[in-house]
Order: structure tokens, then C-alpha cells, then sequence
């Protein structure tokens, strides 16, 4: 089973003066919804995050997001705090039977994220 890994660095400013419409094209309505009610500062960090975890899954991939739609990549959080990655249409499709690992850190000006895709005999 192929292996991937990804990684992409987002300026966090960039994300402060997204319109409404760019947010809707960028992120699936879940992550706009988490994003509701935080400060205008951790809302850019936190989409930040979320537009470098769908750039590294692209890396992972091999393919880059060509052909895909960002929607169809979204993080939640689970309830310890962990990143999970949950993909649909054909995005989804091209995980195929590997698994997916996300990392996600901010640091004032940049947030960054790592993905790593592996197979169901690996060590994922």
C-alpha cells in the first residue's frame, strides 16, 4: 500500500480577510460552524490550521488538490484534543484503504500541518 506524507505551512494573516464566500469555497460548513464565536485572532490561527491540513493532504496524496473539492476535507476534533482528518467524495476515493495521521501546530506568523497516509499493514 503506497505511503504519503505532506506537509504544509499557512501564514496565519492570510486567513483574517477571507470573505464569506472564499471561507464557504475553503471550508466545509462544519469548520466555519467551530469557528463561529472565536476572537478574530484565533479565528485566522484556527483556519490557518484547517487550509494547511487539506494543502498537506494534497502532498500526501502525491496529486495536490487538483480536481478536488476543499469541502471534502475537514478536520474535527476529537475529545481529547486530537486532529482527525475526515474526507468525502473523491477525496475520500483516493484515500483508498490507507489511514490518515494530522498534526496540526500554530506559531505566530505561520500555522503548520502534517499528514501521513499509510496502509492497513503499516504502522499506522
Amino acid at each position: 500500500m503506497d505511503m504519503g506524507i505532506g506537509i504544509d505551512v499557512v501564514n496565519i494573516d492570510r486567513m483574517k480577510n477571507l470573505s464569506e464566500h472564499a471561507c464557504e469555497r475553503m471550508f466545509h460548513p462544519m469548520e466555519l460552524q467551530e469557528a463561529t464565536g472565536l476572537s478574530s485572532e484565533r479565528r485566522a490561527e484556527f483556519l490557518a490550521g484547517r487550509f494547511a491540513v487539506k494543502e498537506a493532504f494534497g502532498k500526501a496524496l502525491g496529486t495536490g488538490l487538483s480536481g478536488l473539492s476543499l469541502q471534502d476535507i475537514r478536520v474535527e476534533r476529537q475529545s481529547d484534543g486530537r486532529p482527525v482528518l475526515h474526507l468525502e467524495g473523491k477525496a475520500l476515493q483516493l484515500l483508498g484503504n490507507r489511514k490518515a495521521l494530522v498534526s496540526i501546530s500554530h506559531d505566530q506568523p505561520v500555522a503548520v500541518a502534517m499528514v501521513v497516509l499509510g496502509g492497513d499493514h503499516g504502522p499506522l
